[in-house]
């Protein structure tokens, strides 16, 4: 299961809370939400103590490293909030994983900002590098930062031409001569 998969199905159990919201046996509504409640705080409880295990000793730290960014993994630490690494922590090195791509290309790749679920990247191309389309490195940068941090709601990426535009450097010049006729006054 990769991260499209896991936000695919926690858009499903999101939909599914909101049918269950919507029943009219108020007692049906009402024991649903609380079985619901019941399996994530066990699942929960769970998780934390899995994190705490793996924490307390040194031989254990790379496997729960190793877990951490794991994307399916990391999206069930992070719903439950017992992720071992705090979030701008966990896009800065998921922003260092992509630079040596962008470098090879000749561009560069930079953390600005992570704010209130927002996080804003930096992406600086040459002229005759990174041959990838503006939306291809979009996609790599977003796919990127979803799956160190699922939570995040919005990436802003500056530096790159929106999609179908062309640099005033690639343009050329046209002339075309007018001709102008004189009218007969």
């Amino acid at each position: 299961m990769d991260n499209n998969d896991f936000q695919a199905h926690t858009q499903q159990v999101e939909r599914l809370v909101q049918r269950v919201n919507a029943l009219a046996d108020e007692r049906a509504r009402a024991t649903a939400l609380e079985l619901l409640q019941a399996v994530m705080d066990l699942h929960g409880a769970a998780m934390s103590r899995v994190v705490e295990l793996l924490s307390g000793s040194e031989a254990y730290r790379a496997s729960l490293s190793k877990l951490a960014t794991d994307p399916l993994v990391c999206g069930v630490l992070v719903l439950y909030g017992v992720h071992p690494l705090a979030l701008p922590e966990r896009i800065a090195q998921a922003i260092d994983k992509l630079r040596p791509q962008f470098d090879k290309h000749g561009a560069s790749v930079e953390l600005l900002e992570v704010a209130d679920g927002a996080v804003r990247v930096k992406v600086q191309t040459r002229a005759h590098g990174l041959a990838a389309s503006p939306e291809r490195i979009r996609q790599a940068v977003e796919q990127c930062v979803l799956e160190a941090a699922p939570e995040v709601t919005r990436v802003s990426i500056e530096g790159l031409a929106p999609s179908g535009f062309v640099p005033l450097n690639q343009l050329q010049t046209v002339t075309k001569e007018k001709a102008y006729e004189e009218s007969p006054a």
